[in-house]
């Protein structure tokens, strides 16, 4: 009993220190800067705290570059009615997103998603002041 005398507030002061609500942000997008890029549906991760999505994209010279996006969270997916066959690998999207500022080929949604026939998937995109 009295180790835990000891442990209960240690646990407790732990369980509130900053590093248990941090957060990584958007530092590393340019959050100026939008984008539109059209490609092939890979990988659809439904999860928290952020979904993800990959996919292929046709450059200019014809050759396919891997993209990734972060979005939406679980919880606000399925509330705003996604689920797991709402996009499947092979689908042709358009994503606007806000790319990396050091020029990998990821990003973090700006606008939309849409299908190629343009139906737009329903999705808020993440806010920067509350990812």
């Amino acid at each position: 009993m009295k180790r835990f005398v000891y442990f209960y507030p240690l646990l407790l002061a732990l369980s509130f220190s900053p590093r248990t609500y941090a957060h990584h942000g958007y530092a590393a997008y340019d959050m100026v800067k939008t984008i539109s890029v059209n490609g092939t549906v890979n990988e659809v991760v439904m999860a928290n705290p952020h979904s993800s999505l990959s996919f292929d994209v046709k450059d200019d010279k014809g050759n396919m570059d891997h993209w990734a996006i972060e979005f939406g969270n679980l919880r606000s997916l399925v509330s705003e009615g996604w689920t797991k066959d709402t996009l499947k690998t092979g689908d042709q999207i358009s994503v606007s997103l806000h790319p990396a500022k050091n020029g990998a080929h990821v990003g973090v949604l700006a606008g939309k998603i849409t299908h190629s026939d343009g139906r737009p998937l329903a999705l808020k995109p993440p806010s920067p002041s509350n990812p």
